[in-house]
C-alpha cells in the first residue's frame, strides 16, 4: 500500500527505520479550533449581588441547533460575610425569571460578527417573586470558607458540561453581602462533527 499526500502533489509518506509513519503533526484545543475556524466561541460576563441567601443570580439557555460547551468560569468574590459562602452550578431549571437583565456574549474573535444563540440574564433573585424556575439538579458546588474577597479564579470543570438545545444552566449565590463576579467562557460544536 503506498500513502500519498491528499493535496495531489504526488508526494509519498515517509516511514522510519521501524515502519512509522513521518509525521509533522499539528494539533489545537477544541476551543481554539471553534473559534478561529466558525468564529463561534464567546465569553459572558457579569457582576451581582443575590438578595438573600441561596438566589439565582444567571441563567442561560441554549436556543441554537448546536451544543453549548462550558469548560470552566471565572469567579471573584468581595465583600462576603459569611463564614462559609457557597456558589453552585445547576443543570436544566426551567421557567420564568424574576426581574432579569439580558447580557451579551463578546465574541473572542473580532473577524467573526457571529452573535451568541440563547437566553443571558442575571438578576439579584432570578428565582423570587412569581418566578417559575425550577426542576433543575446541582452539578457544581464551591465553599469560600472563611473568605472575605476572592481574586478572580478560574475553576476548571472536571467534565466538559454539554448544554444541548433547549438546556440551561444557572448559578446560584448564598451570600447576600457578597459580589459576585463572573466571566464564563463557552463555544458550540456543531452537530454535524460529534461523529
Amino acid at each position: 500500500m503506498i500513502i500519498e499526500s491528499g493535496t495531489g502533489n504526488g508526494k509519498l509518506v515517509g516511514v522510519s527505520r521501524s515502519n512509522r509513519i513521518l509525521a509533522d503533526a499539528l494539533s489545537v484545543t477544541a476551543e481554539h479550533y471553534y473559534n478561529h475556524e466558525n468564529g463561534e466561541a464567546y465569553n459572558v460576563l457579569f457582576s451581582q449581588s443575590p438578595t438573600a441567601g441561596d438566589d439565582c443570580i444567571f441563567y442561560m439557555k441554549n436556543t441554537s441547533e448546536k451544543d453549548l460547551v462550558v469548560e470552566g468560569i471565572t469567579l471573584g468574590v468581595i465583600n462576603a460575610g459569611a463564614v462559609d459562602a457557597e456558589f453552585y452550578i445547576k443543570l436544566n431549571d426551567k421557567g420564568t425569571r424574576n426581574s432579569a437583565t439580558t447580557v451579551d456574549p463578546a465574541n473572542l474573535n473580532t473577524a467573526s460578527g457571529k452573535e451568541a444563540e440563547g437566553d443571558f440574564e442575571y438578576g439579584a433573585d432570578l428565582d423570587g417573586g412569581a418566578a417559575t424556575l425550577t426542576g433543575g439538579y446541582e452539578i457544581e458546588r464551591y465553599v469560600l470558607a472563611n473568605v472575605q474577597d476572592l481574586v478572580s479564579t478560574h475553576l476548571n470543570f472536571h467534565q466538559d458540561v454539554i448544554i444541548k438545545p433547549g438546556g440551561t444552566l444557572t448559578l446560584w449565590a448564598s451570600d447576600a453581602g457578597a459580589t459576585y463576579y463572573v466571566t464564563i467562557p463557552f463555544h458550540y460544536h456543531p452537530a454535524e462533527e460529534e461523529n
